[in-house]
């Protein structure tokens, strides 16, 4: 019927812009809405609970010693200032560009948001090739195969499913988080009996082995554990009721993995000395040994491999929703943002990200790429609390939701987001800043090639 009225319409010029119109909308394909809170909320659990827990709890524990649980509370708060910030913008501005979208609006300078999303999509690709690395170094020691192959091939599967849909996504993510969870629940459960053997405060015995520095260094190591809550408002248009599902599923990501933590942390230090989690490759392993036996520690090598999976899934969801929500606002080429009309996923930036991470798992150090990718989060941090300062000030209308504890329109907890965000950022060897600009150089020699074709042929 709408066919025959469109057809009809042509034939009337007062009538060709509400015809023009209809068609587009009739052709046009959208994301479909199909996430609830549930499946937003175990999104961000899935991506927060990932490798980070399962590999640098022994490293904190060497800095932070019986006191390594402190350092987690210390990061939830200093990760909650952000999370508020984001809570916020994103139930102003519900859409996938997120962090894009945030700044042009706060400080209308293209140039700026570009750079933003720039890093976020370089990130992201560091990101996925450097946990694809290290799922490949499992596998590899069970299986003895090929790390970089083993991980481009993790990458290439994981993005048909992000291809296949964002609901498939989702639920995957969803069992994975579940048991990432029961993972955690595992070390704690069996560690019940030896809770209370140690004293999980500063002590003569050298419960602290470095002081209170100790502590606050290991809270910026395990900080990286937190990284994830913020690609929970990637998902935004394909979630329903966006500007009230997202906040919630954000704050209740956080809480349930802070809680998660401390009393994991409480757990290792209870059963095995910090200093044998320190000298430790896979602590939640070994302490699952030390208190059940190996059969329980292969059981938790096992699902250390699936929170593994899952992170890598999520970043790479997230991702290409980035390049899809840039793509939608102009700031990339308009190809970029086609949505597949059966599966209903913007299936060129699926594949773009996954192609980016391919070629990231060949360039080498994975040290060397988890710091890039640190580095990018932090700066785009700080311009995510900065931009929900600037934006008080401009916007006329109340957001939906609105962080606590402000002076006036001013908004504490942003500024305490930025200034934390900005003191992790200091904490890097020099060449990882010299590899930054680099990134950042590029991301504007970009900016100005697409920015001069839009110029002059009106489209990119």
């Amino acid at each position: 019927m709408k066919i025959w009225t469109i057809c009809f319409s042509l034939s009337n010029k007062s009538r060709l812009g509400e015809t023009l119109r209809m068609a587009k909308k009739l052709y046009e394909h959208h994301l479909k809405r199909e996430l609830g809170l549930f499946e937003a909320t175990f999104y961000g659990v899935g991506i927060i609970i990932g490798a980070g827990i399962f590999v640098m709890l022994g490293s904190a524990s060497g800095l932070a010693g019986n006191a390594v649980w402190l350092s987690f509370v210390l990061s939830a708060l200093i990760a909650a200032f952000t999370g508020l910030s984001y809570c916020e913008l994103s139930s102003r501005y519900p859409h996938e560009s997120a962090e894009y979208l945030y700044t042009k609006q706060a400080f209308h300078s293209l140039s700026l948001s570009f750079i933003i999303g720039w890093l976020l999509i370089i990130t992201a690709a560091f990101s996925a090739a450097t946990v694809a690395v290290g799922f490949a170094g499992y596998f590899s020691a069970l299986f003895s195969t090929p790390v970089a192959e083993t991980a481009v091939m993790l990458l290439l599967l994981l993005s048909l499913v992000n291809f296949r849909g964002i609901k498939e996504s989702a639920r995957m993510s969803v069992i994975f988080a579940l048991m990432e969870i029961g993972a955690l629940v595992i070390v704690i459960l069996i560690s019940i009996p030896f809770l209370g053997s140690v004293n999980y405060f500063s002590t003569p015995s050298g419960s602290l082995p470095a002081g209170l520095g100790g502590v606050a260094a290991a809270a910026a190591l395990v900080f990286f554990a937190y990284i994830g809550f913020d690609t929970i408002p990637k998902i935004s248009d394909e979630t329903r009721k966006p500007s009230k599902t997202i906040p919630k599923a954000l704050v209740y990501s956080l809480v349930i993995s802070t809680v998660l933590y401390i009393l994991v942390s409480l757990s290792v230090v209870s059963v095995l000395p910090w200093e044998g989690l320190a000298a430790s490759v896979a602590p939640l392993t070994d302490v699952t040994i030390a208190a059940a036996g190996p059969i329980w520690g292969a059981i938790i090598s096992f699902l250390a491999l699936v929170a593994t999976l899952s992170t890598v899934l999520i970043i790479l969801v997230a991702g290409s929703r980035t390049i899809y929500g840039m793509a939608k606002e102009g700031a990339l080429p308009e190809y970029l943002a086609h949505v597949h009309p059966k599966k209903r996923t913007p299936y060129i930036a699926v594949f773009m990200i996954m192609v980016l991470s391919m070629v990231f798992v060949y360039t080498g150090n994975i040290t060397t790429l988890a710091s890039m990718t640190n580095v990018g989060i932090f700066i785009v941090f700080i311009f995510v609390n900065a931009s929900l300062i600037s934006v008080r000030f401009k916007a006329k209308n109340r957001s939906p939701f609105r962080v606590p504890l402000n002076i006036g329109r001013f908004p504490v907890l942003a500024l305490f987001g930025l200034v934390t965000s900005a003191i992790f950022l200091l904490q890097f060897e020099p060449i990882i800043y010299i590899y930054q600009a680099a990134a950042i150089a590029a991301g504007l020699f970009l900016f100005k090639i697409l920015h001069t074709g839009k110029k002059k042929h009106r489209i990119i």
